[in-house]
Formats: C-alpha cells, sequence, structure tokens
C-alpha cells in the first residue's frame, strides 16, 4: 500500500475541523433556543497567586453575551478549565486583561497557542485574527507569546505539515486611559485604573498600569475589578452595576494561616497585601457605597474556602455574595437551563 501525504493532511483537517466545531451547549441540551439569550459568567480561575494551587486556577473569566464570548484574564489554567467547560478558545475573538501580573497573564501563552492551531492547519471557519485589549506591556506580552509559539510550529512549516505561514493573528489595542475602550454590537466597555500599583516607583508608571472594566450589556452591567485596593475610581465605575465580580482576600494571619501569612509591619509584601489588594470588610463597604447588587467573588487568597470570604463581605454588605468556585456558571437576563431570568437579577445557572 502506498502511504499518500494528501490523505494525511486530509484526515488532519478533519480532525481540527471537530476541534474548531460549536459543542453543543447547555441550552441546546435542555430544549432552549440554540443561541441563548442573556448575559452568562463563567468563572475559569478564582484562585489568586502566583502561588499555584491544587484545588483552583488562577484568574479569568468569560463573560457570554447572547451566546458571545469575551475572556477577561488568563491566569496559569484557564486553557484547562476551558477544556473542561466544554469552550473552544478558538471561538473567543476578543480578550480582557485587567494587568500584567503573573497569576493574571501566563495561561495567556496556552490560549493563543490553541487558538493558533487551526488557523496554521488552515482549517475552513477558522478565525483570522484575535483582539486582546490590555495595559500598556501587552503588546510585549503577546509578541513574547507568538514568538515562543512560532518556534514549534515553525517545525510544521518546515516539513511541511498543515498550511503554516507563520504569521501573527494576534492584535493588540493599549489601553491607557479611563474612559470607553470598546464597543461592538453586544457590549460597551468602560475603565478605570485603579490603585494596585500604588506602590510601583512612578518611574515605570508609563508602562506599567491596572486597570477595572465595567461591562454594559443589554442585561445590565458587569464590573471587573481585576487586582485593586481601595479606589475612589473603581467604586465609581461600579456605581449602580448589577454584578460586581471582584477580588478579595482574607488577611488575619494570626487566626486563620493563609497562603500570604503577612503582618502590618511586615515587609514590602505585607505593604502591597494590605494596600494594594481589598480584604472582606473592605470589599463589602465599596460594593455598599456603589449600591450594587450582587457580589461574585474571586481571586480568593487566605481563606480556606469561599464561604468564609463571603461571610466576611456580608458584614459590610447587604445583598447577595456568591463565593467563586472554578467553572461556576451565573447568569443575568434571558433564557437559562434553569428558565428565564429576570434582567438585572443574578442567579446561579449550574
Amino acid at each position: 500500500m502506498t502511504f499518500n501525504p494528501l490523505n494525511r493532511f486530509s484526515t488532519t483537517v478533519a480532525i481540527f475541523a471537530l476541534f474548531i466545531a460549536p459543542l453543543p451547549s447547555s441550552a441546546q441540551n435542555t430544549g432552549t433556543p440554540e443561541t441563548p439569550k442573556g448575559v452568562q459568567i463563567l468563572l475559569l480561575g478564582t484562585q489568586g497567586g502566583p502561588v499555584l494551587s491544587q484545588k483552583r486556577s488562577e484568574p479569568a473569566t468569560l463573560l457570554i453575551v447572547d451566546g458571545r464570548p469575551y475572556l477577561i484574564d488568563c491566569g496559569i489554567g484557564t486553557m484547562r478549565r476551558m477544556l473542561d467547560a466544554g469552550v473552544q478558545s478558538p471561538t473567543i475573538g476578543t480578550i480582557f486583561m485587567t494587568h500584567n501580573h503573573p497569576d493574571h497573564a501566563l495561561g495567556l501563552v496556552d490560549v493563543l497557542a490553541n487558538d493558533f492551531l487551526p488557523i496554521d492547519f488552515g482549517i475552513p471557519g477558522a478565525r483570522k485574527e484575535f483582539d486582546i485589549y490590555g495595559p500598556p506591556g501587552t503588546p510585549a506580552l503577546v509578541a513574547a507569546a507568538f514568538n515562543y509559539i512560532k518556534i514549534p510550529y515553525g517545525t510544521f512549516a518546515a516539513e511541511p505539515l498543515g498550511a503554516s505561514t507563520l504569521t501573527d493573528p494576534f492584535k493588540v489595542h493599549v489601553v491607557a486611559h479611563d474612559g470607553l475602550v470598546y464597543q461592538d454590537d453586544k457590549i460597551r466597555v468602560t475603565a478605570a485604573e485603579n490603585t494596585h500599583y500604588q506602590l510601583v516607583p512612578s518611574k515605570y508608571h508609563a508602562t506599567m498600569q491596572s486597570y477595572s472594566y465595567r461591562f454594559e450589556t443589554p442585561y445590565g452591567a458587569i464590573v471587573f475589578t481585576g487586582d485593586t485596593g481601595p479606589s475612589a475610581a473603581v467604586e465609581a465605575l461600579a456605581n449602580g452595576a448589577d454584578v460586581l465580580i471582584s477580588e478579595v482576600i482574607y488577611l488575619d494571619s494570626a487566626e486563620h494561616p493563609g497562603r500570604w501569612p503577612v503582618s502590618k509591619s511586615g515587609d514590602k509584601m505585607a505593604e502591597h497585601m494590605y494596600k494594594e489588594h481589598l480584604p472582606m470588610k473592605t470589599l463589602g463597604e465599596m460594593a455598599s457605597r456603589a449600591q450594587v447588587k450582587a457580589v461574585i467573588l474571586s481571586h480568593l487568597v487566605g481563606a480556606a474556602d469561599g464561604a468564609q470570604f463571603a461571610a466576611g463581605v456580608k458584614q459590610s454588605y447587604s445583598g447577595p455574595v456568591f463565593p467563586g468556585e472554578d467553572l461556576a456558571r451565573y447568569c443575568l437576563g434571558g433564557n437559562t437551563s434553569m428558565g428565564s431570568t429576570r434582567s438585572g437579577t443574578l442567579q446561579s445557572c449550574n
């Protein structure tokens, strides 16, 4: 039998065509419309870093509006959690980075590599470009990721396997100001620089910035704090939001030792944790003043489980608090597997 390399390539194309084809959604499985209406918030990673955790992946959230996905942050483990959730990264055309700390950015290369795969093999229907929005430094981050990716993919181009041109499909848009940073027919995104980098020397400020984002949708407003300390700008950004997805830390290490045992009289790490993050009480007070309708907790650092964080936030905030877990899914408006939800009312849709 004569080996025909074209047969091998045809088989490869068929395999990767399956890879990028849309997976059946939970809405399809339950008989609801093929394209679900409303907002879904899928937590892909909820562990603050940079130390890794076996239980949780690092921060990443998928915001899905009328079936269209947007990725916010990309910590280590994001790609694995997408696979766990049945999400195909090549369907995500827009990514937002709040800041470029390791626990929010180091998983980006895995996602971009998985996005590049169907392009490199010339699979029909594969996205040709991906848009990435982030603060100064993001262009260098994405360029480094692509240069890393194209070294192993260069072997495919050399043999040649697939239809590789090694063309960079990742387009970076720098966020370097407060206000409107993105708009399409589904969402409108505004940014506010927060206080997560307040201890960074001023000489680095032009290249190191950290932002929070507000996503306006037809079903309500969702605000992502990213990492931040107490911030009037973030509080204003969150004013009246339907959902606040916030970082939170547990600092009482004397009573409950955590991953970052710190003291107020400690070193630079202690100062960073107290000034550039949100303890539970502080977060609750901020959510109350901003009159947000519900809080989802992410970037958990310190306590043993989400319930402890939720209880701490509820001491100073009377609205619903959802303790974040990897792969937890929340719905806001539209049709879900649990039926219709009123716009502006958050509920679990797992």
